[in-house]
């Protein structure tokens, strides 16, 4: 059966305006009205312009005071649960943290980090992977790169991924900020062994704590010792565009798990869209054509 077929079976006879189809691919940073708004709306408009003209910017005040506390402790009690005591004090960090405290959830449905996301890596946007890391004194850099590093060069003009580094303390090249170089995304590749070495061009992010620095995935970025005493505890969030696969499976949270979170948590696991299924597509229906409207945006 082919997939017109599939469609002419399991749709109404007249299908709602979100199931019309798309037959336009909408251009980087062609926003439409009802994403714009968001954008204005979640006051985001600066980061958008940082993004697309240097690589990099900055969500300011992404959380208030209180909540960038309580994230923090919450990054150091998971951290240290899986960090031997005697590794501490070289720092630590957790990976797949979704499901092991709720105010994980509250991070990655944030409006401003949705809206961003969308603007950069489409609707139906996928969590790639929500990490921490703590790094205390002396810390060592982890090396230039572009996140981009499972897409060969030269990378799509359309971005495939987004980081969110959530900076639980305040972020300076003496804390051991995140390291970029400005529009190094405009090149579309990886650095060279040259440049990696060298950092031509490479600045130090600087942002309040409960900001957070953000970069596409061109942006070649690293990060600077930290020199100062005491630790920098950072939230890494990336999402990406529905066909790149993920670095974080998700899969083993239910149905169970998802009844009461809202809509936009099940298109961030890939719920609401057709691809990696163990039905397979035919039996998706409808999610068929949303899923290929989703990624022409």
């Amino acid at each position: 059966m082919s997939e017109a077929e599939v469609l002419e079976q399991e749709a109404p006879a007249k299908r709602p305006p979100q199931f019309e189809k798309i037959y336009d691919t909408r251009q980087p940073f062609d926003l439409s009205v009802e994403l714009l708004t968001r954008v204005e709306d979640n006051a985001v408009a600066d980061t958008i312009d940082e993004l697309q003209e240097n690589g990099y910017g900055y969500v300011r005040a992404a959380g208030t005071p209180e909540f960038n506390a309580r994230l923090r402790e919450t990054i150091i009690r998971i951290s240290h649960e899986n960090t031997p005591k005697e590794r501490r004090a070289l720092g630590g960090g957790a990976n797949m943290l979704l499901h092991k405290d709720p105010i994980f959830e509250e991070v990655i449905l944030n409006p401003k980090l949705l809206t961003v996301a969308e603007v950069m890596c489409g609707k139906g946007a996928m969590i790639s992977q929500i990490a921490a890391s703590i790094r205390p004194k002396g810390a060592p850099s982890i090396g230039l790169h572009a996140d981009q590093n499972w897409t060969p060069a030269p990378f799509p003009v359309h971005n495939q991924l987004i980081t969110f580094c959530w900076a639980c303390d305040e972020f300076n090249e003496a804390n051991g900020s995140t390291k970029v170089v400005p529009k190094s995304h405009l090149l579309r590749r990886h650095p060279t062994e040259d440049e990696t070495r060298e950092e031509p061009g490479a600045i130090a992010t600087e942002c309040d704590a409960g900001s957070c620095v953000v970069w596409d995935g061109s942006t070649w970025h690293s990060n600077y010792p930290r020199t100062a005493q005491g630790e920098r505890v950072v939230l890494h969030v990336t999402y990406s565009r529905l066909a790149l696969r993920p670095v974080e499976c998700y899969d083993f949270l239910d149905e169970e798990w998802l009844k009461d979170k809202p809509y936009e948590m099940r298109v961030l696991l890939g719920r609401e869209d057709f691809l990696n299924t163990r039905e397979g597509a035919f039996h998706h229906g409808l999610k068929i054509q949303t899923t290929m409207n989703w990624s022409k945006s």
